[in-house]
């Protein structure tokens, strides 16, 4: 990948005495005094690794380092009515050093005005991809001072001190626009790196939203695939889709998960089927007392079957052999008795107490 460097300014952030942080301009290159300089030798790897840096969808976690973001903006409104689109896009759009930089500085001094900025040296770019896109991209990277640095020297000085040493190492980044394809360029949505889990960019993009996670997206997923399967089977406005609809929001929205005991299994496994034709690895997760159960949605009905026998509750699974952790047990050399038996048992037991 060719990363052309239109500009590149540098600001140094630093703790000003009774005003809080400050960012003070240091020097803004042009495309001819960055190529071949030591500043080119020194960020442009890591510059090409923020653009071909992925980001997924939908991450597996909240703390993934990489991520993506979606400017917000109300309903009937045009991108360019959020604040941080429009303070990047004027940025990107910039055709002069003395403009850029201006442009530059106003959105580092927004940045420095959050509660997650910290000492150090923010660097934005105005970079082209020559080889995939005509449009002009925005950078702002972070390095953070690095304490206790030091250089070999000379025979008589051995080793050097370096105050104020900043390190490519746990680099931050935004890159806007994202390019999920090479040569596609999305304007809705930014790409954040920020290696550790101190959220850098979070206060500082206070308009741009995250991606669910793949956990919270399969789930939102169920609950709309359940209500649309289950609301369809009531008029429009009737008492009983309202109150099914009141139903069914109250179990979108709670965070203790109990057996509701309102269908019958052949409704479960209806309204089941077409989550499973969008996504045939839904999780099928549930705690029985202390027991858990790791299962797939696939396996209600087939493989996990629930039931009562008495007041109390009953998991069955079936399969065709077993296997068993490294811990040593002796159940393992069990002759499984009939399910009939071990049914009688437990209703006798429940009778008992």
């Amino acid at each position: 990948m060719h990363v052309q460097i239109n500009y590149a300014a540098f600001f140094h952030i630093k703790d000003s005495e009774g005003t809080g942080k400050t960012a003070e301009h240091q020097s803004t290159l042009t495309e001819e005094e960055y190529v071949d300089s030591a500043v080119e030798t020194f960020l442009h790897e890591e510059f090409k690794k923020m653009f071909l840096r992925k980001a997924e969808r939908h991450p597996s976690s909240q703390k993934s380092a990489t991520k993506l973001g979606r400017f917000v903006v109300e309903p009937g409104f045009e991108l360019a009515s959020n604040p941080n689109y429009g303070m990047l896009e004027r940025v990107r759009q910039t055709n002069s050093s003395e403009e850029f930089t201006a442009e530059a500085e106003k959105v580092t001094d927004a940045y420095v005005h959050t509660s997650a900025a910290r000492g150090g040296i923010v660097i934005i770019v105005q970079a082209h991809l020559p080889d995939l896109s005509s449009q002009p991209f925005v950078l702002l990277t972070k390095c953070d001072f690095e304490d206790h640095i030091v250089t070999l020297g000379d025979e008589k000085n051995l080793l050097r001190q370096v105050n104020r040493a900043i390190s490519t190492k746990g680099m931050k980044a935004v890159q806007f626009p994202h390019m999920p394809h090479e040569g596609m360029v999305e304007p809705w949505e930014i790409k954040i790196h920020q290696a550790s889990h101190a959220h850098y960019f979070e206060d500082f993009l206070a308009y741009v939203e995250y991606p669910k996670t793949k956990k919270e997206a399969a789930a939102q997923e169920v609950v709309q695939s359940a209500q649309e399967s289950v609301l369809s089977g009531f008029e429009e406005d009737s008492e009983e889709r309202i109150a099914e609809e009141e139903v069914l929001e109250a179990w979108a929205n709670t965070e203790e998960r109990t057996l509701q005991e309102r269908w019958e299994e052949e409704q479960v496994k209806e309204v089941a089927l077409p989550i499973l034709e969008k996504n045939p690895d839904v999780k099928l997760r549930l705690k029985l007392d202390h027991l858990k159960i790791d299962a797939l949605l696939e396996d209600f009905g087939q493989n996990l079957h629930i039931a009562r026998v008495g007041e109390r509750y009953v998991v069955l699974l079936e399969g065709e052999y077993f296997s068993f952790d490294k811990e040593a047990s002796p159940v393992e050399f069990l002759q499984p008795d009939s399910l009939d038996n071990i049914t009688a048992r437990m209703k006798a037991r429940y009778e008992e107490e």
